[in-house]
């Protein structure tokens, strides 16, 4: 009898163990997939969140008639991308978003702003020198990243060649290596 209790007693105890195993595979694809569905809505608010912030940006360089207006604009925008950049480092903006974002950044450095009715602005890449050195040296970081950009958009004609030069750059930079 003491050989049938055991082997019973060791049947159930299996069966438990298996079970609860089952039951925690399940709760854990549970977990991961709300997990999934919050970093999928925070990538959107984080997008939403930028790209209403450049819009306001674009949209106030419309009004930018003085100096004063101008240094102030273009402060805004760089603190936005800086603010870009940091969320692409961490792991929270998606790269291929960002460097889009990059890659449009690199063509534009060398023009000034259209959108600005004062003439004497400088252009992205002079602004944004000025912005580093006077603004940013809490991101050592970022200013490694933008100085890089800004050369390749100083060596690259091409916009093939400017393209994967800005992609590998971006590699080089992303925390996460899944995406």
């Amino acid at each position: 009898m003491n050989g049938i209790l055991r082997d019973f007693i060791e049947i159930a105890t299996c069966t438990a163990i298996t079970l609860g195993v089952i039951f925690s595979y399940f709760q854990i694809r549970k977990i991961s997939k709300s997990i999934e569905t919050g970093q999928q809505a925070n990538t959107i608010n984080v997008l939403n969140s930028f790209t209403k912030e450049y819009d306001e940006i674009m949209i106030r360089a419309l009004e930018c008639d003085s100096p004063k207006k101008v240094v102030t604009w273009y402060f805004r925008f760089w603190n936005l991308m800086t603010n870009e950049f940091l969320f692409f480092s961490k792991g929270l903006l998606d790269s291929y978003i960002f460097e889009f974002w990059i890659f449009k950044l690199c063509l534009y450095y060398k023009e000034k702003p259209s959108g600005v009715p004062y003439k004497r602005i400088n252009t992205y890449k002079k602004s944004h020198l000025r912005y580093i050195e006077n603004h940013n040296g809490n991101y050592p970081k970022s200013d490694g990243f933008f100085r890089e950009l800004m050369k390749i958009s100083d060596e690259e004609k091409s916009k093939t060649k400017m393209r994967n030069r800005v992609h590998k750059l971006v590699k080089k930079y992303r925390k996460i290596n899944c995406q």
